[in-house]
């Protein structure tokens, strides 16, 4: 069993770790399972291999709130490590890793970000040679993380800039489309004028749990009055998750059946029929299923839902072959492989149907913005970079399913929180736009009434519209047909 060590020198920090949201990964930064504790000034983490990886950290940084921050490469030693110093290493060394890659493709760095780096770099140096002094190796280190962070926003900025200029002098604007899921909501005619100008589309899940809640009667009343608005609206139409892989969108009385997967399979592919069959010619889209990578649910396997998703994808290309299909994978880093024991991460899901040649036209990355056990971990912008990069080698369009909820340093300051949620558009979306797999970008909660997770609809409790429908808005206008 693997096990290593970190000496925290600041015990305020030490209080402020969730032991339950570090983890390790390996070279292809997928989890390992493991056990992450608190021994009085020390965070120890065990492990069933002991191979040399890069611990994740929840970590607090100045003025950008909660981070997701990783070490280097760590061996496993008898020695604690130094946290703070290595969090430093870690930010220092990915800043540097990210510029190198981006300036051999034909970024020109500015002088300015070029001396934010050097200096991100000498704190580091300071930070590391002075271990033996901890209280100013522990300062020095927190210097070097705020000065990497600010280095590395400073970089996605200026990636996002330069790549995005250099493809709208060859295309003009882009093509990218920008959505938003209804849910349940409908807007109201005072919130049309604002969504109207800002998206391209509306997604209208059509869950099985809403359409068949009683076996065997169909409710398609609240799907019809949204295909309706959005019809009257002239927006393109996403129909669907019409499989959700998630406890709270199968209805009830399919529990008879936990555990029998043909069973299963053939109430799920008659939904998904009877659904296509009745709404085909009336959506530009079909996202046919969302988040197979969760395991638990109706207790079916890893190769169940990866069976019962191409038999949905086989079936809505049989009754609508015109129409693009997409499948959606949520947390894609899979974080929650650091907790569960699974065979599965979520690319391998994609790579296996991708390989079955099932003529999907699209991957969906489904990134909830949170600290939640379902979300996904606050990340700088260049980390979130190198994910559209590693699943933009499937070569297909990536659809981005977004939602950010409060990343402020003040958790309880709700106003701190909504502008938190408007610049995580402005410092992140722009360098995933940039790239050219990134087709589809939708806002997956229309409003906080309904949120699944608190705080991420674009419309507050009250209906009221939040600065981040405005930062969207902005993007729009700027970059956007």
């Amino acid at each position: 069993m693997g096990l290593l060590r970190f000496f925290v020198y600041n015990n305020q920090r030490l209080s402020q770790i969730d032991p339950a949201r570090v983890h390790m990964v390996g070279f292809d930064e997928l989890p390992w399972f493991g056990k992450t504790f608190l021994s009085e000034n020390q965070l120890v983490i065990e492990r069933s291999v002991d191979d040399s990886g890069m611990v994740c950290v929840p970590y607090e940084v100045a003025s950008r709130g909660e981070l997701l921050l990783l070490t280097a490469t760590l061996m496993e030693r008898e020695e604690p490590y130094f946290l703070e110093v290595e969090l430093a290493r870690g930010v220092v060394h990915r800043l540097r890793n990210q510029m190198a890659s981006w300036v051999h493709l034909g970024l020109v760095i500015p002088e300015e970000l070029q001396k934010q780096v050097e200096e991100a770099t000498a704190a580091f140096t300071r930070a590391a040679s002075r271990q033996g002094i901890p209280a100013e190796a522990a300062e020095a280190a927190e210097k070097a993380i705020a000065l990497g962070v600010a280095a590395a926003d400073q970089l996605a900025a200026t990636y996002a800039n330069q790549a995005l200029e250099v493809r709208m002098k060859q295309s003009g604007n882009l093509q990218t489309l920008f959505g938003v899921d209804l849910g349940r909501d409908l807007p109201k005619k005072s919130q049309l004028r604002p969504i109207v100008e800002t998206f391209h589309l509306v997604a209208i899940p059509m869950s099985w749990r809403t359409i068949e809640a009683t076996e065997g009667q169909r409710d398609w009343s609240k799907i019809d009055r949204q295909l309706k608005w959005a019809q009257r609206n002239e927006m393109k139409v996403v129909g669907g998750p019409l499989l959700e892989f998630d406890e709270r969108f199968v209805p009830d009385w399919t529990y008879l059946w936990e555990g029998d997967c043909d069973t299963l399979a053939s109430l799920m592919l008659d939904h998904v029929s009877q659904t296509v069959k009745r709404y085909r010619g009336k959506c530009q889209l079909w996202h046919v299923a969302a988040r197979m990578n969760r395991a638990g649910v109706l207790s079916l396997t890893d190769e169940d839902r990866l069976q019962i998703v191409a038999s949905a994808v086989r079936t809505v290309k049989e009754l609508d072959p015109r129409t693009p299909v997409v499948v959606s994978f949520d947390q894609p880093w899979g974080e929650y492989m650091a907790k569960q024991q699974v065979e599965l991460a979520p690319i391998h899901f994609a790579d296996a149907l991708v390989r079955a040649e099932l003529g999907l036209s699209g991957i969906g990355l489904e990134l909830n913005i949170g600290s939640g056990p379902q979300a996904t971990a606050p990340r700088q912008p260049i980390d979130f970079s190198r994910l559209v990069d590693g699943w933009g080698l499937f070569e297909l369009p990536l659809f981005l399913l977004l939602t950010v909820g409060n990343t402020a340093p003040d958790e309880e300051d709700n106003e701190s929180s909504r502008l938190a949620q408007a610049a995580w558009i402005d410092n992140t979306l722009p360098s995933l736009m940039a790239k050219n797999c990134v087709q589809v970008v939708l806002w997956n909660q229309l409003g906080d009434a309904t949120a699944e997770f608190p705080g991420t609809g674009l419309l507050d409790e009250s209906g009221e519209i939040k600065p981040v429908l405005n930062a969207l808005k902005q993007l729009r206008q700027q970059y956007l047909t």
